[in-house]
């Protein structure tokens, strides 16, 4: 059985940060405390991605992520009070999420799929999460729902996250793990 590598929107935001690129490594140093430590982070996460690719492993990314994802920077793109620069790393942010999304070695799963329903999956995620009294997104349900069907057809998958409770709680059932994106060794 093979296994795929399910990005989440925490790991795609790294993976998407306007400042990434490796000539920006003199900014991150220079930069604040915390915006450095988001910019190395960043940097840190697209080698990980790089090398997970060039060894061949399955990655993918759900449209829920790249909805995720991208509301955020068009809401800063056209919100009047942004200033110009912010709106700049908005679209750096969209174009580099566009270019995630088609990159060779990493899959776009949509929300609609063949093997199984996956609003249906995810409302029985939703109403198992709810009888258990903890309560989970409506993304990282729909993003386990996938998880879900994609296991049931024959592939393990592994949810690369910056935070494991929620789908380890969703999942556990399913025998599916979710880990932070830095413990998935290549």
């Amino acid at each position: 059985m093979s296994t795929l590598i399910f990005l989440d929107t925490g790991v795609v935001g790294k993976l998407i940060h306007p400042d990434v690129e490796q000539s920006k490594t003199r900014l991150a140093q220079n930069a604040k405390s915390e915006v450095k430590e988001s910019i190395l982070e960043a940097i840190e996460c697209n080698k990980w991605l790089e090398t997970l690719i060039n060894k061949e492993y399955s990655i993918a990314i759900s449209e829920i992520v790249n909805y995720e994802a991208r509301r955020e920077h068009i809401r800063r793109i056209r919100d009047r009070k942004s200033g110009l620069e912010e709106k700049q790393k908005a679209l750096k942010a969209i174009e580099r999420l566009d270019a995630l999304i088609t990159k060779k070695g990493v899959a776009y799963f949509p929300v609609t799929c063949e093997e199984g329903n996956v609003m249906q999956e995810a409302a029985e995620l939703w109403a198992f999460a709810h009888n258990n009294s903890y309560v989970a997104y409506d993304a990282d349900l729909i993003i386990a729902a996938q998880a879900v069907i994609i296991k049931r057809i024959g592939i393990d998958v592994i949810i690369a996250t910056t935070d494991t409770e929620d789908f380890n709680r969703l999942l556990q059932q399913h025998h599916i793990e979710a880990r932070r994106w830095r413990d998935i060794k290549p």
